[in-house]
């Protein structure tokens, strides 16, 4: 044992209230529940002591294990709901133990200690106390034949054991109730002797539920201040993301059916609760009820579920040594999902449950993908649904695809402009559909960057349609979620919560004008024109989609095949040169031979179309054009900021007019420089940053590269 148990304290939670320690046969600590007391609830937080971990170990012992195997087999042994019931009774000379876990976990501890035991359930009294008897009882008979008797906590009974029989009882007795929750802590505290509970086991009476059943019969949910989680599903597991957000994976209905995850925190999570209590009682819970179990449940998947990564569409699966397998979830209702190895891809069915599967999230939004059918036909076959003007520009389209099927980014953004009638919008339906479809195949541009971040939390591919131009801050929040990198907002109603969201995206961008007028991004984009679409060529929408739709699972196939190609080559696959997002550029050239490419065809159309963006970008820059025709017309230049915009303004008012392209401020100049520098550079001038003088003044230099 690595800590002491008393100095035990939980990051979050603090100092526990009390500790109730589990030990092995020989009394060695192994577990302690740790109670803790906060606005007037109590939860518990598990501590492995042999793994030396804050959370419930896979093997659970009885609690108060070394004396009940040291107790004599003919004696009696008493199961409460809880620790400080059964140290109430072993202070009395009685065996008692429990469970850990309360009344929703009686299955997960070893019970094989009761084996051939005279056994008494004590359940609280309360409802959840009853079905823990009645789970606990189920068990034993099923795996041990044992057949344990359940006390009964009726008033009843109970006044018969405080006052004996009817003749002898207080006037006023037969109104005596106990508070729901009663239990054997609080029948010693109250004053009751070996005697009053001898009474009470004489009482009980055996299980009779129904042996062939493999479980008892599920039982509505029960407040969460009655330490009982809801017995509502098959099977259900609770854990959180490395970002602290917690989820339930849960099993509904029979065997074949789906694991489903959800977010507890989702209102959609909270009406399956509702929705299943109702089957099951044929009442409908009040909210604060609801919100007990989900806070409750909070509680467990954050102090005691596993830390798992969650995915939306694309996930990372452990099949493969070396190189990660990847796992599509193709959306369909029963959650089977498409296992890519560096072998080959497969489906799997979504009722099987395995700890290490990846977990995937659904927004309302999510559309399926079809079945993949394997076939010969190969890419070919996405040609007649996309508009491209050249084979260089299919390879470009064909590549962003592989590069969605990757786990992890990064993600060229696909930009795609046309005039009127070039089928931007439909080709931009058509790629999302083959990746990760939705109802809401393609949208406006968000106004801000949460709505953007709120868009990219429900979906793995963003599609934006018909856009104008590109704000500065959001082509920031673009590049961010095309490479990587953090957003972070408050949490509604709260003044120091933050919502974090951490990940990457592929994103489609369409629109009339150039929108990669920024270097930074256009060094991120694949940028394609596409030819428009004359009026004799143009095809009904309805028999365009019906073809679509028969051509769409022999796609998405062919695609897979690439990505498991990609798994098992590109490892060694090595680049001469290595352009901005290597690592997708390395992975479509790992795929060209399933694609029926020549080796380098997609790198060499990849660098052309690179170099064809930053021409469009320096264009589309009036900071870039200004540098770049000072340098070829005059020659070297150097000063500060400040001169130099007076100096760029008065040369050449035309494209200084517009302040909002050329910034009229030191700082704000400065910045658009540094980040058209690669593009003046590309063009044979350097873009120095100095510090001169005594005074270290700011400095700017412009001049001709000599090696160009």
């Amino acid at each position: 044992m690595n800590v002491a148990i008393s100095e035990l304290r939980h990051p979050k939670a603090g100092n526990p209230s009390s500790q109730y320690v589990y030990r092995d046969t020989g009394g060695t600590p192994v577990l302690v529940a740790n109670r803790f007391d906060r606005g007037g609830d109590k939860f518990f937080i598990p501590f492995d002591l042999v793994a030396n971990d804050w959370k419930a170990p896979e093997h659970r012992p009885l609690y108060r294990l070394n004396d009940l195997v040291a107790a004599n087999e003919d004696r009696a042994v008493i199961v409460t709901e809880g620790e400080k019931c059964a140290d109430a009774l072993a202070a009395l000379g009685f065996v008692a133990t429990t469970t850990y876990g309360g009344a929703q976990a009686p299955h997960k501890s070893d019970l094989s200690a009761l084996n051939g035991r005279n056994v008494y359930v004590w359940p609280d009294k309360d409802e959840p106390g009853q079905r823990y008897a009645e789970k606990l009882c189920a068990t034993l008979h099923r795996e041990f034949g044992t057949l344990p008797k359940i006390i009964p906590t009726s008033d009843l009974a109970l006044r018969s054991v405080t006052y004996g029989n009817e003749s002898r009882e207080p006037s006023n007795a037969r109104n005596v109730t106990y508070g729901k929750g009663w239990d054997a802590a609080d029948a010693v505290a109250a004053g009751w002797t070996v005697g009053n509970v001898n009474t009470l086991l004489k009482l009980a009476t055996p299980y009779e539920g129904d042996s062939t059943k493999d479980t008892p019969e599920i039982a509505p949910p029960t407040p969460a201040n009655d330490n009982d989680a809801p017995e509502l599903f098959d099977g259900i597991d609770l854990w959180h993301t490395p970002e602290g957000k917690p989820y339930a994976s849960v099993k509904r209905g029979d065997g074949s059916a789906p694991w489903e995850t959800f977010a507890l925190e989702s209102a959609a999570f909270k009406r399956l609760l509702a929705h299943a209590a109702y089957q099951t009682s044929g009442k409908v819970p009040p909210a604060a009820k609801l919100d007990d179990q989900v806070r409750q449940m909070i509680g467990e998947a954050l102090f005691e579920g596993d830390r798992r990564e969650v995915f939306t569409r694309i996930g990372r699966g452990p099949d493969t040594l070396g190189t990660e397998s990847i796992v599509l979830d193709l959306g369909r209702p029963d959650w089977s999902t498409v296992h890519i190895t560096s072998d080959g891809w497969s489906i799997r069915n979504g009722a099987v449950h395995r700890k290490t599967a990846p977990r995937f999230k659904r927004a309302p939004s999510m559309a399926p993908l079809p079945v993949p059918i394997k076939s010969t036909a190969g890419i070919d076959l996405l040609r007649p649904f996309v508009n491209v003007a050249t084979d260089d520009d299919f390879r470009l389209m064909v590549g962003w695809l592989m590069g969605c099927l990757r786990a992890k980014g990064p993600y060229p953004l696909l930009i795609m402009t046309g005039e009127q009638g070039s089928a931007k919008s439909t080709t931009s339906k058509v790629l999302r559909a083959l990746v990760d479809p939705s109802t809401l195949a393609t949208r406006s541009f968000p106004s801000d960057e949460r709505d953007l971040v709120i868009a990219a939390q429900g979906a793995h591919v963003l599609a934006f349609d018909n856009l104008s131009k590109v704000k500065p801050s959001m082509a920031d929040a673009l590049c961010r979620l095309a490479t990587g990198g953090g957003f972070a907002t408050r949490k509604l109603h709260s003044d120091a919560d933050e919502v974090l969201f951490d990940a990457t995206r592929p994103v489609i961008l369409n629109g009339i004008p150039d929108l990669a007028e920024r270097a930074d991004l256009s060094d991120r984009a694949i940028s394609l024109h596409l030819p428009t679409i004359s009026t004799t060529d143009r095809a009904f929408e309805t028999d365009f989609w019906a073809e679509f739709e028969d051509a769409q699972p022999l796609i998405l196939a062919a695609l897979l095949d690439a990505a498991s190609h990609a798994l098992a080559s590109v490892a060694d696959v090595t680049l001469k040169e290595r352009p901005r997002m290597a690592d997708f550029a390395r992975w479509v050239t790992a795929a060209e031979p399933a694609l029926g490419w020549t080796q380098g065809a997609f790198l060499t159309a990849y660098a052309a179309n690179r170099k064809e963006a930053a021409e469009v970008a320096l264009d589309g820059n009036a900071v870039a054009s200004c540098i770049l025709t000072l340098v070829r017309e005059r020659g070297a230049w150097r000063g500060t900021s400040t001169d130099l915009i007076t100096h760029l303004r008065i040369l050449y008012p035309a494209l200084t007019e517009s302040a909002e392209g050329f910034p009229r401020q030191a700082a704000p100049f400065g910045a658009e420089l540094r980040r058209v520098t690669p593009l003046l550079r590309a063009h044979g001038v350097e873009v120095a940053h100095l510090r001169e003088g005594k005074d270290r003044r700011r400095v700017v230099s412009v001049s001709q590269r000599e090696n160009r």
